[in-house]
């Protein structure tokens, strides 16, 4: 039994553009960060007239109006641009607006409010979620265009190129992957960032499934629970396979490195550190002289050459835990039909401990080494990794189960108890007596939420254990 899939996916491809060509991006850049501020300030305006108005008497601009006034003020400012990026800009715009002004957004925004205690916490916490304005000076530039007046093609002369024609230009670009067959070009997004410049296409593809897996049909033996540490990622079941494929090393036959240890080498290794310390030196220095003489604060060219020493680094850090995750992804999603993980939540185990004003932290040094602990190993982005190749690509079950007490129920017998974790790196159960590495236990005990979460387990669980499964796709027979 097959099905059809109809999948919208992303490729990304690193661009070569000559020096002529490096402009023409450049500027298509500031014309986009033009075109999104013009429209921001139209809004703003138009909420401050609307502000004080009943209903019925307020007005909002259409999106042809916002297209013509962008347009007006380029040409007056003597600007050339291209009407798709400044559409895209105001597009792109809107759709922040609305995020913005979402149920979500909204509630967050309101609790922000309400706990905020400072003036600067208070400000903060207003604009939380709010669209804001795009600096041309960032690192990070981008500007996109829909599917019209654009080819992609093979280059002639060297197969592991390909020519993307855009802007009446033909720009070149690494074809490290194909695309799929039959596919149907979406959207086009050229970035650049400290390493260089990148097209990403969206397209849409229908994709066979041999058979979508389901709790009636689904293999037990084929299920794993992950338990996500700062160091390893810990698994109910046998992984050394991953280990024979030279992915990651494997310890125990459950606990794969993450590759924290060596991110953290390259992060603070003496040559990195020199080049911070100069940096942080230099904004000082700059900042005592402009202050002493009352004059602009500016920083020089060695300033910018070392910040993009430092930039270039970074992005090297995060493109090898990119790389390893998504080959620890793949490598889980093609072997197991059933993958139940922790719905943790980041933001709230990375909340610094610093207080503000009126009240102190404590211990806020060590609070700030855990933090950045937690945001390197990036829970949120395998996660997600893992979640879109199980639903969207593979057609199998993922499930978020809650993580309270994870690390203290015996997966042998249930019982939940402080006392079943005497040491940090040793679990046994007070009750049966079952001894085990706590992480693998932790993975086992959320394999077991998870099959309870589907009524595959010994029982089903509470609401709180229920699965957090995907429903946005659809699946046509």
């Amino acid at each position: 039994m097959t099905k059809e899939k109809i999948v919208n996916f992303g490729y990304k491809y690193r661009l070569y553009p000559t020096k002529d060509q490096h402009q023409i991006l450049d500027h298509q850049m500031f014309i986009y960060n033009q075109a999104y501020n013009i429209c921001h300030n139209l809004w703003y305006k138009e909420n401050n007239k609307n502000k004080d108005l009943p209903k019925e008497l307020k007005k909002y601009r259409s999106a042809v109006s916002y297209d013509t006034v962008v347009k007006r003020a380029l040409k007056f400012r003597k600007l050339s641009f291209s009407t798709v990026v400044t559409q895209q800009a105001r597009i792109n715009f809107l759709k922040a607006v609305k995020r913005a002004f979402s149920k979500d957004t909204v509630s967050k925004r309101l609790k922000a409010i309400e706990s905020a205690q400072t003036p600067k916490e208070k400000a903060k916490a207003y604009s939380l979620g709010m669209p804001t304005f795009k600096s041309s000076r960032d690192v990070f530039q981008s500007f996109n265009w829909n599917n019209q007046g654009c080819h992609i093609n093979k280059s002639p002369l060297n197969k592991r190129f390909g020519i993307l024609r855009l802007l009446k230009t033909n720009f070149k670009f690494r074809y490290h992957r194909e695309l799929p067959e039959n596919h149907k070009l979406s959207s086009i997004t050229i970035s650049k960032d400290s390493t260089g410049y990148f097209v990403s296409f969206g397209i849409e593809f229908t994709k066979q499934i041999d058979l979508a897996v389901s709790s009636e049909n689904i293999d037990i033996s084929k299920s794993i629970g992950i338990d996500l540490n700062a160091y390893t990622i810990a698994v109910s079941n046998n992984v050394d396979f991953i280990a024979q494929q030279n992915i990651s090393p494997v310890s125990m036959g459950h606990l794969i490195d993450n590759g924290a240890t060596n991110r953290k080498g390259l992060k603070y290794k003496t040559s990195s550190l020199v080049l911070l310390r100069k940096q942080s030196r230099r904004v000082l220095k700059e900042l005592e002289n402009s202050k002493k003489n009352k004059t602009k604060f500016k920083l020089g060219s060695n300033h910018r050459k070392t910040q993009s020493k430092i930039n270039r680094l970074t992005k090297k850090i995060a493109n090898q835990k990119n790389d390893l995750y998504h080959k620890i992804s793949t490598a889980l999603t093609n072997t197991f039909d059933l993958i139940a993980v922790e719905d943790l939540k980041t933001k709230n185990m990375s909340k610094s401990s610093k207080g503000n004003e009126i009240v102190h932290g404590k211990k806020v040094k060590q609070k700030s080494g855990l933090n950045r602990t937690i945001l390197n190993a990036s829970f949120y982005q395998f996660v997600s990794m893992i979640h879109y190749k199980q639903t969207m690509l593979n057609d199998k079950l993922f499930v978020k189960v809650n993580p309270q007490y994870t690390s203290q129920e015996c997966s042998q017998c249930g019982n939940i108890d402080k006392a079943n974790r005497p040491k940090q790196d040793k679990f046994q159960c007070t009750a049966c007596g079952f001894e085990t590495n706590p992480d693998i236990q932790a993975s086992k005990t959320i394999l077991k939420r998870g099959l309870q979460s589907f009524g595959l387990g010994t029982s089903l669980v509470d609401s709180k254990h229920k699965a957090f499964r995907s429903t946005s796709l659809e699946v046509a027979s």
